[in-house]
C-alpha cells in the first residue's frame, strides 16, 4: 500500500539472530559453501526452502522471507532487495532457496534448482546451484559453483542489489507489526 507521502508499506516475515562466524564466516568461499550446505540440509529433511534473503552484518544476520515479494506482482523486487542491503553496516547479502533457473535465458530450459547467490558491496559475488528433480531431490553429485573473481559473468536475474541501493538511493525502514518484538 502507498501512503500519501509516497512511502510504500509491505509485510514480510523477518528473523534476526546473532551472527555465528563459524556458520557465517567472513571468507567468501567458506560463507558460500556453508550457505549451500544449509540449503542441502533443508532439502534432505524433505523441506523445499522458500526463497529468502540473508543480510549479514558484523554481529547480526537478518533473514527475510521473499515469497510474498515474489508473489505480489507489481512490486520491484530488485528495489526492495536494494533497500534491504542499503542499510548501514551490511557485510554481504545472500539469496537462497529453491528457485526456477533458466540457463541461457531459454524459457524451455527452465527448471527448479537449489540456489545460493552471495553478493558483497563491491559487487563481487559467489554462486552455487544444483538442479532438483520432480521430488525436490538434488540431481548430480555437486553444485555448479561460479565466482566473479574468476571472470564469470554474473548470472541473469540475481544480484546487483548494492548497485541498485546506491544508484536509486533506496532507503528502507523496518519496523515490527503492531509493536511485536523482533526475534
Amino acid at each position: 500500500m502507498t501512503s500519501p507521502d509516497g512511502a510504500v508499506g509491505f509485510r514480510m516475515r523477518v528473523q534476526v539472530a546473532e551472527r555465528d562466524l563459524h556458520r557465517f564466516p567472513k571468507d567468501d568461499d567458506l560463507l558460500g559453501e556453508n550457505l549451500f550446505e544449509l540449503l542441502k540440509d533443508a532439502l534432505s529433511g524433505g523441506r523445499v526452502p522458500r526463497p529468502a534473503m540473508l543480510v549479514l552484518r558484523d554481529r547480526q544476520v537478518d533473514q527475510f522471507d521473499l515469497l510474498p515479494v515474489l508473489q505480489s506482482g507489481g512490486w520491484s523486487a530488485q528495489r526492495l532487495l536494494g533497500g534491504l542491503v542499503g542499510r548501514e553496516n551490511v557485510d554481504c547479502a545472500a539469496l537462497i532457496g529453491a528457485l526456477v533457473v533458466r540457463p541461457g535465458r531459454r524459457q524451455e530450459a527452465a527448471h527448479q534448482a537449489a540456489v545460493c547467490f552471495v553478493e558483497w558491496p563491491d559487487n563481487r559475488w559467489w554462486t552455487a546451484w544444483q538442479p532438483l528433480d520432480a521430488r525436490n531431490r538434488l540431481v548430480g553429485p555437486e553444485p555448479l559453483v561460479r565466482r566473479a573473481i574468476d571472470g564469470w559473468p554474473k548470472p541473469n536475474g540475481v544480484g546487483g542489489w548494492f548497485a541498485t541501493a546506491r544508484r536509486d538511493r533506496v532507503r528502507l525502514e523496518l519496523k515490527p507489526v503492531d509493536d511485536a518484538p523482533i526475534h
